[in-house]
């Protein structure tokens, strides 16, 4: 089960590929999908777009476009293929997911409705139960998130994403003890990643222990990011608000950890707006610019007193060969005055940190 797990200083989403979701690929359907799965969108689009040349409205063809689109961040591109793919079949449960993911960040109720929608055709779909309880995270809907995150385990036990999910909404619902039990074997296991480690700093942070969250990090990120990871993971667990992000193009759990604001760090890679120096607040870092666009424009609905006549600051940074775009707002006279504007983001549910120059 390809997916992603959830962790803050962003929420992460457990989205599986949407084409696993489609009983029968074709023959270069197949391959491009397989092409996305290691990490290709860019290959799989190409292959892809070979079959739709002959067959436009193939449907599973069309749903691999959508996710392979989702992935390189060309979200309104991605929207247009899995509508087409609805057209081809209007039950079509790929396509109703890859919408439903494409509305996390934005929209979660509606993405709620679409993974039901999913899950009254096919209960068992444990990519729509995963994103059901992302869905219903976002809404702070702890419980009932769990509630999916668990029938998704009951279906499958070796779901190590929604084992993860369901951890971590767990830590940020007030019992991080228990999320602590849950992540550490995850964490210790053999070949465990640097961001399943992380998903344990988080809960242990979310514990209390911020000692022990220091140390986890403290293997792969410099001090200043550690604290940054850190101070988020505790706004997190006092009512920050989560935000989505499409995952890895991997299809494992992606963390987004605080990328380096220095400037060697962004030199040449193709920065979006690029910030006028000085202070700045930042409010995730996420793998793609449409996911990045798409929170700035979430945050312009949530806090919009806070972000009236503030520009977003979108850069592309690059940490140890992964992108990530972070979103920052800048303009503000010193650093008291940008903590002032975090304290005033974060009471409204909005979780954030200082940046550098």
């Amino acid at each position: 089960m390809r997916g992603r797990a959830i962790v803050f200083l962003v929420l992460l989403a457990a989205c599986g590929r949407t084409a696993t979701d489609i009983s029968s690929l074709q023959p270069g359907v197949d391959v491009a999908q397989a092409a996305l799965r290691g990490g290709s969108p860019q290959t799989a689009l190409q292959i892809v777009g070979h079959v739709l040349e002959t067959a436009p409205g193939n449907e599973a063809a069309l749903v691999v476009q959508g996710d392979a689109l989702t992935d390189l961040g060309r979200v309104d591109e991605a929207r247009i293929s899995y509508d087409s793919a609805l057209k081809s079949n209007p039950l079509s449960i790929g396509a109703d997911i890859g919408l439903g993911r494409l509305d996390l960040a934005s929209d979660p109720a509606k993405a709620e409705l679409r993974f039901l929608h999913v899950l009254n055709r096919d209960p068992r779909n444990v990519t729509a139960l995963n994103d059901l309880g992302v869905a219903r995270d976002l809404q702070g809907n702890h419980t009932g998130a769990q509630s999916a995150y668990r029938q998704a385990l009951g279906i499958d036990p070796q779901d190590s994403d929604a084992e993860v999910n369901l951890a971590l909404s767990m830590a940020m619902s007030g019992s991080a003890q228990d999320a602590v039990q849950m992540l550490r074997p995850l964490a210790a296991a053999p070949g465990a990643s640097r961001k399943v480690r992380h998903d344990l700093a988080a809960a242990l942070t979310m514990e209390g222990d911020r000692a022990a969250a220091e140390q986890i990090l403290s293997a792969d990120l410099s001090p200043a990011q550690v604290q940054q990871a850190l101070d988020a993971y505790a706004a997190a667990r006092s009512g920050g608000a989560a935000v989505l992000t499409p995952g890895s193009p991997a299809g494992e759990p992606a963390i987004a950890p605080l990328v380096p604001s220095s400037p060697s760090a962004a030199a040449g890679s193709g920065a979006v707006a690029q910030p006028a120096g000085g202070i700045e607040v930042q409010f995730a870092a996420v793998p793609t610019q449409g996911a990045a666009q798409q929170l700035w424009q979430h945050l312009q609905q949530q806090i919009p007193a806070l972000l009236s006549g503030r520009q977003p600051a979108i850069v592309r940074v690059t940490l140890d060969s992964q992108v990530f775009w972070r979103v920052r707002t800048d303009g503000f006279s010193d650093q008291a005055d940008a903590l002032a504007f975090c304290r005033q983001a974060q009471a409204a549910g909005v979780a954030c940190t200082l940046g550098g120059p």
